[in-house]
């Protein structure tokens, strides 16, 4: 009888195999900054007091403290969310370092997250950040660590609207613990797609109908009885 970490990557091959989903070596992904801008990339740093004019989603509160922005979900938050001001085109890497906080927090980077043709991203008026309209409404990548409160083994990977909730591919060890910073990287190049922490290559794959152009979204949420916290530095994006 198969296990539980088993029955997962069985189901992550069969939903590979039905969207024509490749799974990515991690090994071929050279990300480097210097790199990167030798090959073309232009590169944003963005400091606390830029991350607090980025678009705000959700309950939550923004401060800074010692040149760290604090992102902080409140009571009854479904979700606290930072989302650029700038459209993103098919190739992007979004770097920065986090210290989650509060044990439940789920950390989230979207990318290429966008419901209209020309990668604009609009919410209804009285949003109040739930993942369902994201999940619904939204062209996306959903990029999510540090996420065991929700019942999850590990990093992953999805695609949205389709396969949705079905993860591209999905990590089976959580590696990221609370009161201690890490450096994250999720990238999207092409048809490649991967998510990094403090430089090793967690989960990567290639989609063979890649979403375009759209936002980065900076996302965290707890669970229905504890709320989300993180510290945000060093904040960058390259692009090209």
């Amino acid at each position: 009888m198969l296990n539980s970490m088993q029955l997962s990557l069985l189901f992550n091959m069969l939903v590979q195999i039905s969207f024509g989903i490749e799974s990515a070596s991690c090994s071929e992904q050279s990300t480097e900054r210097r790199e990167l801008l030798a090959r073309g990339y232009q590169s944003q740093q963005f400091s606390a007091a830029q991350l607090k004019k980025w678009q705000i989603v959700g309950s939550g509160r923004l401060t800074i403290d010692h040149d760290q922005l604090v992102m902080s979900e409140v009571e009854d938050s479904k979700g606290f969310m930072l989302v650029s001001p700038e459209i993103y085109g098919r190739n992007v890497v979004v770097g920065y370092d986090v210290m989650v906080l509060r044990p439940a927090t789920v950390l989230i980077t979207n990318l290429a997250a966008s419901n209209r043709p020309d990668g604009a991203l609009t919410f209804p008026k009285d949003y109040d950040g739930n993942a369902k309209v994201m999940f619904e409404t939204l062209n996306m990548y959903m990029m999510v660590a540090h996420n065991a409160a929700h019942n999850k083994p590990g990093p992953f990977i999805r695609r949205y609207p389709l396969p949705g909730n079905s993860a591209l591919v999905t990590s089976q060890k959580n590696i990221m613990r609370t009161g201690q910073y890490y450096h994250v990287e999720a990238g999207k190049e092409g048809d490649q797609l991967w998510y990094k922490i403090n430089g090793k290559a967690i989960v990567c794959v290639k989609d063979p109908d890649p979403h375009d152009k759209g936002k980065v979204i900076l996302r965290i949420r707890g669970t229905g009885h504890e709320i989300a916290s993180i510290l945000l530095k060093n904040v960058i994006i390259l692009r090209k």
